[in-house]
């Protein structure tokens, strides 16, 4: 058998991880992974290195345009498309291998469909508000012929939309199957590396915020809201890059105007999956607007700040507190998740919608006893 899997973006690279190691442990089966988007970009740290590092055997497809705008975006997909074809046709895979809900996802969805081969979707049937992924998410199930969504109720979710059941593997958030590998670090190893000067017996806070596709023109205010109460606080904090989505180019100016201005705020293009890890682990709280508030936070018992809409209406543990662009509420918050006692023991009792970090396992056995036929191809809607 044969596996091609598409990564565009480092956070859904370090969810699909686990599935491609997984993968690549059967016998008889090979894997190539192609990497585009802004793995490709110097801008956001160049992670396809990282990708090579797993060991894995890739190939680029550079599609990202050097663009801060929707009209760039919306190119940049055609060009993956048009280089996703001629890879597909090229490599003649037996299986597509595809997650979320971003621009790979809906061109690998695409490119199977016309090219009749058979698409694999995981973390399908989320439901997020206010941002275009969420669209994009949907329509992929639409066209995907296998789909391992992450909890129960996004499976339910999709089995509304008409998916067949058989189609429809609920099993959790491979996210956690890596968290769960994960060695402990050291402070000082994780000081070393990064260059920053966390302590163990001091607080800190992990910053991860990412602009709205709905509110661009507001995307760099928004970001110094969020610092101007960080920076106010004084705690130490780490920052990782946004995504490549319009505006993200605005708030990565903010965030070095601070970066410039604060010696406790610290920003990274992009940090590896080991020290990113045990920065969650040993943070006080997550800040934000990320995913991983919601996939990961909860297996780590991590409190968490949402600041704005994004991750709305998503579906969340008691570990979340959301707030609005408001200084002083964010700031409110912060205190809350590192000296209120009683929401701190609500987060390390708190409960986990999203699997027990074995999820790799199940997909990949699911992946390979499914025969690919006229049944998989030719899908049919329910109603």
């Amino acid at each position: 058998m044969k596996v091609l899997a598409i990564t565009g973006i480092r956070s859904e690279y370090f969810i699909l991880q686990p599935i491609l190691e997984e993968v690549q442990s059967r016998e008889n089966v090979e894997l190539k992974l192609i990497v585009t988007g802004t793995h490709l970009s110097a801008v956001h740290g160049n992670t396809y290195k990282i990708i090579e590092n797993d060991g894995f055997n890739i190939i680029k497809l550079e599609s990202l345009l050097s663009s801060d705008s929707l009209e760039g975006r919306c190119k940049s997909i055609g060009i993956q498309m048009m280089g996703l074809t001629d890879i597909v046709v090229r490599e003649k895979p037996d299986w597509l291998l595809v997650l979320g809900d971003r621009e790979e996802s809906i061109s690998t969805a695409t490119v199977g469909t016309y090219l009749n081969i058979p698409v694999a979707h995981v973390c399908g049937g989320d439901r997020v508000v206010g941002n275009i992924d969420d669209s994009i998410r949907h329509a992929v199930t639409k066209l995907a012929h296998l789909h391992f969504p992450t909890t129960e109720e996004n499976g339910e979710r999709i089995l509304k939309m008409g998916e067949e059941p058989w189609r429809v593997n609920v099993v959790g958030n491979p996210s956690l199957d890596s968290i769960r590998k994960q060695p402990d670090l050291s402070y000082e190893y994780i000081n070393n590396k990064l260059g920053i000067n966390i302590k163990e017996d001091e607080p800190f806070i992990l910053l991860i915020k990412h602009p709205l596709s709905s509110e661009i023109s507001e995307a760099a205010e928004q970001m110094r809201v969020t610092l101007e109460a960080v920076s106010e606080l004084g705690y130490e904090t780490v920052i990782t890059y946004p995504n490549s989505d319009a505006g993200g180019f605005e708030m990565i100016g903010v965030i070095n105007e601070f970066v410039q201005k604060y010696d406790f705020i610290n920003a990274f293009k992009t940090i590896p999956k080991d020290l990113f890890t045990n920065l969650q682990r040993k943070a006080a709280l997550l800040l934000g607007n990320s995913s991983s508030g919601l996939l990961e936070a909860p297996f780590l018992k991590l409190p968490v700040v949402n600041v704005g809409n994004r991750q709305k209406q998503r579906q969340h543990s008691e570990n979340i507190i959301f707030v609005t662009h408001d200084k002083e509420q964010i700031k409110k918050a912060i205190e809350t998740a590192i000296r209120d006692e009683e929401f701190i023991s609500v987060c390390q009792n708190c409960s986990n919608p999203y699997g027990d970090g074995y999820s790799a396992k199940r997909i990949v056995d699911t992946l390979f006893n499914t025969e690919i036929n006229q049944r998989l191809l030719n899908k049919q809607i329910t109603y």
